[in-house]
């Protein structure tokens, strides 16, 4: 009879908690109904705050965390503006838009493709956090199976030109701003693109398709089919096939650093009818959490003191263009300020939140010519050095010689 009092004691608790949590928040494609999984949710302030579940569902965050701005590449970002609104979000889909090829006089050996970058990354401690809002102007150069043997080329993004906007926290309340620090701990730079995979079976031949792969521990990736796009989303974590997805982020992983969370979804379009290729890549988004970025940043905390890092990053390509080895190899000694790039967002690129826009604000708000003329030297930190003849140093030199 105990146990009849007990589970009808459990299953009144479990309905009270149920009346009082509500309905989850999902977000759902706009048209499909269809729930969003793994989109990134980033809070009032810019930062990132979590991804939806595999159910679309948004993460458990305080109300001191909304307004929140979901992003989900390839879709129009949407805000949720308090924990009690709407059951449903809704992103509508867009078209990202795909640059034409362009074709070099004389053979195609190498694809070098240039991209525009938007990055928002936290590190945080126990005391202090570092929020970081970044843009970036990046180049690749894929070639060939041919030209390889001359030319091996790179496949993350090469830095051309950058614009970056700290803010400073801590637990005491103090908040400063700044276009500079010493330490890196964004992802985005070991995030690039994939020379050509296969398309699964399941999407070809067809306009409408999807198919999921399912790893050791759960599902590893997800494709769609819409057309003439196709949309990878991928696990990193979930299997170690996928790894291939970013392959210069293997040495991290095999290091010291724990990662949480590694999620990554490529966009391709004007697909073919098998082959996936670099050229089909119109975005890539990341999203990445780890405990720890690596030893440069004990120059600043302590080896036992905890730090985490997450980074949401967007890459959109911009350009595209097949150019000879040589052509290649002169583009590769030449620096970002000599070609000329420049930070230019796509005009696919969602519009930035308030708080980013507030940042880059004071950001560019510094007087830094100001502030150097204004500093005043610490006098006890100077002292008078006095003259030494010549011919006592020589005289000096001599007796210690001589004793």
């Amino acid at each position: 009879m105990i146990y009849r009092y007990i589970v009808f004691g459990i299953l009144l608790w479990m309905s009270v908690l149920t009346a009082f949590s509500g309905e989850r928040i999902i977000v759902v494609d706009s048209v499909s109904g269809e729930p969003l999984a793994k989109a990134s949710v980033l809070d009032r302030n810019g930062k990132p705050a979590g991804m939806t579940s595999d159910r679309g569902e948004l993460p458990d965050l305080k109300p001191s965390s909304y307004p929140l701005t979901i992003h989900y590449i390839g879709y129009t970002p949407a805000t949720v503006a308090r924990p009690d609104g709407d059951s449903r979000v809704r992103l509508s889909k867009m078209t990202l838009a795909l640059p034409e090829v362009t074709v070099s006089v004389g053979k195609n050996e190498v694809l070098h493709l240039k991209g525009y970058v938007r990055e928002y990354s936290t590190l945080t401690s126990v005391t202090d956090t570092v929020t970081l809002f970044r843009e970036k102007a990046v180049d690749f150069m894929i070639p060939t199976k041919k030209a390889r043997r001359s030319f091996r080329g790179w496949s993350s993004p090469r830095l051309l030109a950058s614009r970056s906007y700290f803010r400073f926290t801590t637990r005491y309340g103090l908040d400063s701003v700044s276009d500079y620090y010493r330490q890196h701990f964004s992802w985005s730079d070991r995030v690039g693109v994939v020379d050509r995979v296969p398309m699964p079976l399941g999407l070809r031949r067809r306009s409408e398709a999807g198919d999921t792969v399912y790893g050791k521990y759960g599902v590893a990736s997800m494709w769609h089919r819409n057309g003439e796009s196709v949309t990878l989303q991928a696990d990193v974590l979930a299997d170690s096939v996928n790894r291939k997805w970013v392959p210069d982020m293997d040495a991290f992983m095999h290091g010291s650093v724990d990662f949480n969370r590694f999620d990554i979804k490529i966009s391709f379009d004007d697909i073919g009818e098998s082959m996936l290729m670099a050229e089909n890549i119109s975005g890539i988004s990341c999203n990445i959490d780890t405990k720890g970025r690596g030893w440069s940043l004990f120059q600043v905390f302590r080896h036992d003191e905890p730090f985490y890092v997450n980074t949401y990053a967007e890459i959109y390509i911009t350009d595209r263009k097949y150019i000879t080895t040589s052509q290649a190899k002169k583009l590769a000694r030449l620096s970002g300020t000599t070609l000329g790039a420049d930070i230019v967002a796509p005009p696919e690129a969602p519009p930035l939140q308030p708080a980013v826009r507030e940042l880059i604000a004071r950001v560019d708000s510094i007087d830094h010519d100001g502030q150097r003329t204004a500093l005043r030297p610490d006098q006890r930190y100077m002292r008078t050095i006095p003259k030494i003849k010549e011919k006592n140093v020589l005289l000096n030199m001599l007796k210690r010689v001589w004793h």
